[in-house]
């Protein structure tokens, strides 16, 4: 098997931490390890490319928008919600480290995400 697409105790190592908090990248990984799947797997229940699901594992790519991020929750078996908070927060905290702002951590990044959706009902 290549090295692009990893499982296991591999999990750890994949992605960039910022802090003490997970990527989204490291976050899908660990709900792809918990619900048994390979990462090639995971792509065909969403009909994405294993090459695609390695590099949001691999924080290479984008956190994926809300259409990819409903295929992901299908293929996962967990809610679609879940899987875009961790990827708008993947965004948001890309824009706040390009403005300057470090440091924020994970459970931070999900208030704000849930003060921004509760402000928009």
């Amino acid at each position: 098997m290549s090295s692009l697409f990893l499982t296991g105790p591999n999990l750890l190592t994949l992605g960039r931490r910022w802090s003490n908090e997970l990527t989204f990248g490291v976050w899908l990984a660990k709900r792809r390890d918990e619900s048994g799947l390979s990462q090639r797997e995971l792509a065909k229940k969403c009909n994405l490319s294993p090459a695609y699901v390695a590099a949001l594992e691999r924080g290479t790519s984008e956190p994926p928008p809300l259409r990819t991020c409903r295929d992901l929750a299908k293929g996962l078996a967990i809610r679609w919600e879940d899987v875009w908070d961790r990827s708008f927060a993947g965004r948001l905290r890309k824009w706040l480290r390009r403005e300057g702002f470090t440091g924020m951590s994970d459970t931070e990044l999900l208030e704000i995400i849930r003060t921004i959706k509760s402000a928009s009902k």
